[in-house]
């Protein structure tokens, strides 16, 4: 065997060996390939930074970065998986999460701008009129956390202007509450920096312990998230020692009857930090994992069925050479899957569509290839010389069409969305991998094993002159 081709034996295990190690245990196709929202299910939603129009394109991309890479934070530290976010221009991010059964926790987790705010609790009352004359100068009336059976908050807080923000914290933390009145339930211990904790002792020791004056109830501090009031605790006498002898406060308690994943989702929005700006939910697509499932099951058959008559119409038309297409596009598939697992592309319906597309096209390589063969076949060339001279004369044609294909792909990638994306990158992929298995893996396979000499050509007789 040549020296070129040892090399492309080589070249073809090394793909086929790479492409089964990564794609091993091959099944159940979720578990080996990470996949898009419309086949796993999940929620994509698009948000929209406020007042962004008014700022300059490079302060809008600022905005932006920074929105994306404090939502990145949380989604990681919360322990989403194959999340995806991206900028989509003029202050608007798209979120999309595979796999999530509950939109309302996303919404949660992304949409807060996580304002964490200390005030002073003037007055409580569970009907929000009540305290509206009472109103004055920066107070404001604040909802709490806690909901009734029909969703409307419990109580109303009328509440000072902010004493302190969120900008003082250094870390979060979930644990049990303590509290026999919250047995079962976790709270949220939020830690000062050092700046902060004298500035919180300062507050601490500025209000009215409970039980310090003998008949008064003593002053609440409200602690408030993005205009929510989580918890409003009385100051003890304990508490306001410790800030007056000590000066600083190292921590603080946010209680309630906060179920574990809902703490946790408070304890990251804060550690995260607050957005530079409020964001809306521009637009919101869920997808069952049901119809993720039929999608998955109807794309995997169209993948399947469309496989197997390509594989047998190759061999019924060609014959021997029919093998050697066959074996270069299951060649070829297994670079496409085992390229999707090695880069964590996301494989989506439209995508699956993409490899269908490629199975045709990369036997259309091969097709191309055999038919410049067989033309150098009839005019008496032997079956070797065939297989090279065929190779040599139909490479531009090939170069020509599958690159020119791949430019289109590349484009899909980068200016699409979506499934458009998922589209693009499995084109892209499958018109790598036809040129692959045409130019090496058909090359090796007819240049080594004889198959050349079944190459079908009929043969064309000359007519006597008259």
């Amino acid at each position: 065997m040549k020296r070129a081709n040892w090399i492309r034996f080589g070249v073809t295990a090394a793909v086929i060996f790479a492409a089964l190690g990564l794609l091993f245990p091959f099944w159940p196709l979720d578990k080996v390939i990470r996949l898009g929202l419309d086949l796993k299910g999940g929620t994509r939603i698009v948000l929209q930074a406020e007042g962004v129009a008014e700022m300059s394109p490079e302060k809008q991309r600022d905005i932006t970065s920074r929105i994306v890479a404090i939502l990145e934070n949380r989604v990681d530290q919360y322990g989403l998986a194959n999340v995806t976010l991206r900028p989509l221009g003029e202050g608007r991010i798209e979120v999309v999460i595979p796999g999530l059964k509950d939109p309302e926790k996303a919404r949660r987790l992304i949409g807060a701008t996580a304002m964490l705010e200390f005030r002073k609790v003037i007055k409580a009352s569970p009907n929000r009129d009540d305290l509206e004359a009472e109103r004055r100068g920066l107070q404001d009336i604040l909802p709490s956390h806690e909901r009734d059976e029909t969703g409307n908050p419990v109580m109303w807080y009328l509440v000072s202007e902010p004493l302190l923000t969120g900008d003082i914290l250094t870390d979060t933390d979930v644990r049990a509450n303590p509290d026999p009145r919250y047995a079962g339930y976790y709270e949220v211990l939020i830690d000062f920096n050092r700046e902060g904790a004298k500035q919180f002792a300062k507050v601490i020791a500025g209000l009215r312990a409970q039980g310090e004056v003998p008949g008064e109830e003593g002053d609440r501090l409200a602690i408030v998230l993005d205009g929510v009031v989580y918890s409003a605790p009385y100051i003890n006498v304990d508490l306001k020692r410790t800030a007056q002898r000590t000066g600083t406060i190292q921590s603080a308690r946010i209680t309630g009857a906060f179920e574990f994943e809902e703490a946790k989702l408070l304890a990251v929005v804060l550690r995260s930090g607050a957005l530079p700006v409020d964001v809306t939910v521009l637009s919101e697509y869920t997808v069952g994992p049901t119809l993720g499932a039929d999608s998955i099951r109807r794309g995997t058959m169209a993948l399947f069925i469309s496989f197997v008559l390509v594989l047998i119409y190759m061999v019924i038309y060609y014959r021997a050479l029919g093998l050697v297409a066959d074996v270069a596009l299951i060649v070829n598939m297994l670079f496409i899957f085992g390229a999707l697992r090695a880069f964590g592309a996301t494989l989506t319906l439209p995508g699956i569509a993409g490899i269908v597309l490629t199975i045709g096209m990369s036997v259309d390589a091969n097709v191309i290839i055999f038919e410049r063969i067989k033309e150098e076949r009839r005019i008496g060339k032997a079956p070797r010389a065939c297989v090279t001279a065929g190779f040599a004369k139909s490479l531009s044609a090939l170069l020509d069409a599958q690159i020119t294909t791949i430019i289109v792909a590349v484009i899909l990638f980068m200016l699409g969305t979506g499934p458009v994306q998922g589209f693009g990158i499995t084109l892209a992929l499958g018109v790598a991998g036809s040129l692959f298995s045409a130019l090496v893996v058909s090359r090796l396979l007819l240049e080594t094993t004889g198959l050349a000499q079944w190459i079908p050509v009929k043969v064309v007789q000359e007519q006597p002159a008259k």
